[in-house]
């Protein structure tokens, strides 16, 4: 009986791992999809008015680099959970 509940605490706890992680990468993406709205947005202002290419490059250069270390930490906590599960 305690090998069954030991082996019942080990599955819930992994559920509960993967269901966090879960949660982190979907709260991620929302975020990278507005951050990438934004982006967007600048981008069109800018082809709407060129001139404004000085003010909203700037913006968008932020806004992607947010991007980026957004999907940076997105790998490496899949990697992190590779590694411990394999």
């Amino acid at each position: 009986m305690s090998v069954e509940c030991n082996y019942e605490d080990a599955i819930n706890a992994l559920k509960s791992e993967f269901l966090r992680e879960f949660q982190h990468a979907n709260i991620k993406v929302h975020r990278l999809i507005d951050a990438l709205t934004a982006i967007s947005g600048y981008a069109q202002l800018v082809k709407l008015n060129p001139e404004r290419s000085v003010d909203e490059l700037p913006k968008i250069m932020h806004t992607v680099e947010k991007c980026m270390q957004m999907l940076r930490g997105c790998i490496l906590n899949l990697k992190e959970l590779e590694r411990k599960y394999s």
